[in-house]
């Protein structure tokens, strides 16, 4: 497993960078709706869907969502986005400690929560990408951020872990998992920073935002496992290889995303 999830990784980030770097900014919207498409078909299965045409039209529906985004308010989606995954967190809390699913067990709701998330991502990501400023950069450094928690997270708690997080919602993440992943993190949010030239203020000020937006990244692993439990689903795809679906990789990024253009626009960056 850890052989094949390596190999995958080295073959799709070098893909990755140069998408983001090279493909211009309309293209580039059409190869993440394409993800969006397919991260909107799994969450389809979380939601309880098993007719195909549910499935397809749910589909269509975030893509409906993803082209009206430029007739979006973008302070309105950005919160709702934070509304979502503030919700979410309380969530993985309360069936932790109660075993309640705080209102996901509606498949309502959980249809309503899916098109927030995937819509909210995909406008933070487009808002970075296309950033005035420092553009590609910034999305580079949050997925490096998310990368380094990931990564973190599973080496220390492959060999540290032994006290589990919430067993309830993943049983295989342990605290020695998420100490590791957040010391990343702070290495790769102290690191990321020199790169644009912020005053000592707001240097300080962006890695305290890095280990926010890490700390989200956690919650939106989290988030989407607690779908799975809720909706009895062990995976939500594979075609990834090692890596399982394409929500196993933009759960992370849904929410650090959200989290990050969120705060830097509060912030005036």
């Amino acid at each position: 497993m850890l052989r094949t999830r390596f190999l995958t990784a080295l073959i799709l980030l070098p893909l990755v960078l140069l998408a983001i770097i090279y493909l211009p900014t309309l293209y580039f919207a059409v190869l993440f709706a394409a993800l969006i498409a397919m991260g909107a078909w799994e969450w389809s299965g979380l939601i309880g869907f098993s007719i195909l045409s549910l499935r397809v039209g749910y589909v269509v529906l975030v893509m409906l969502g993803v082209v009206l985004l430029d007739f979006s308010p973008f302070a309105i989606v950005m919160s709702s986005g934070i509304v979502v995954w503030v919700w979410l967190f309380l969530a993985i809390l309360t069936y932790q400690n109660a075993n309640k699913t705080f209102g996901f067990s509606c498949p309502v709701v959980r249809s309503v929560v899916g098109f927030i998330v995937l819509i909210a991502c995909t406008m933070a990501v487009m808002t970075l990408k296309a950033h005035q400023s420092f553009g590609a950069g910034w999305l580079i450094f949050v997925l490096c951020l998310i990368w380094s928690v990931d990564i973190g997270a599973y080496f220390s708690g492959r060999y540290f872990g032994v006290r589990p997080l919430v067993s309830r919602v993943s049983p295989n993440k342990t605290w020695a998992g998420f100490v590791g992943g957040m010391s990343a993190s702070v290495v790769v949010g102290c690191v990321g920073g020199l790169f644009f030239h912020f005053t000592w203020t707001a240097y300080v000020m962006f890695l305290i935002v890095s280990i926010i937006t890490a700390l989200a990244s956690v919650i939106g692993d989290l988030g989407v496992s607690l779908f799975k439990r809720i909706s009895g689903v062990k995976d939500t795809g594979n075609i990834i290889p090692g890596h399982g679906g394409v929500l196993d990789r933009l759960d992370s990024v849904a929410a650090a995303t959200v989290v990050f253009v969120s705060l830097a626009y509060w912030l005036g960056w």
